[in-house]
């Protein structure tokens, strides 16, 4: 081919052709780095706002913390939180016994078990049950007693049941006792939460 038949636009045409693909390539480029910037952005405004609701939880739980810790040691003072306290619950027996002026309490404690609230079947809540006999000189003793024995402070029990049956046909009188009285309760507990103070 002749020089006169050469296109005199070819060079620029190439020059065209050639500025288009580093234009395309560094505005792929571009927006590569840009939606990068927007995925790590997204992320690190995740972890800020997962971190402004953590804040703002501990906040709260602080609070409630505060607020509810008199009640919280006042159930922690009165054996109502953490182990089981048998040795507690048997000299409150004792002590309650002696009070009263009943000549001796006799006794049973079970094995530990949960205790099933209707409304809260997954509750946290432990009971030891216990049945205690007493010889009492009259009715009111049993009611007695069992003011002593909350007196003590030693825990938390329910009355489940009590059953009195006279000893004797005729009153035997001079303060010995008449009847005895069969009684179920149950020492309520909760655990101790991980981490608290004992």
């Amino acid at each position: 081919m002749s020089a006169a038949g050469r296109s005199p636009y070819t060079p620029p045409a190439l020059l065209l052709a050639l500025v288009t693909l580093v234009v395309c390539a560094l505005g792929w480029y571009s927006y590569r780095i840009a939606d990068g910037g927007r995925v790590a952005a997204a992320q690190q405004q995740r972890a800020l706002d997962e971190a402004r609701l953590r804040f703002q939880r501990s906040g709260e739980e602080r609070d409630l913390l505060t607020r509810y810790a008199p009640e919280y040691r006042a159930l922690d003072s009165h054996g109502f939180i953490g182990a089981e306290q048998r040795v507690n619950w048997i000299d409150s027996l004792r002590v309650a016994g002696e009070r009263v002026g009943l000549p001796g309490v006799q006794y049973q404690i079970g094995a530990q078990m949960p205790y099933r609230l209707p409304e809260q079947p997954q509750s946290m809540l432990a009971q030891s049950p216990m049945t205690i006999e007493l010889r009492l000189v009259h009715e009111g003793d049993l009611m007695r007693f069992l003011r002593a024995l909350a007196a003590q402070r030693s825990g938390v029990f329910l009355l489940n049941e009590c059953t009195l049956e006279r000893l004797a046909a005729d009153p035997v009188g001079g303060g010995q006792p008449n009847l005895r009285a069969d009684c179920e309760l149950s020492w309520v507990s909760v655990p101790r939460p991980a981490g608290a103070a004992q």
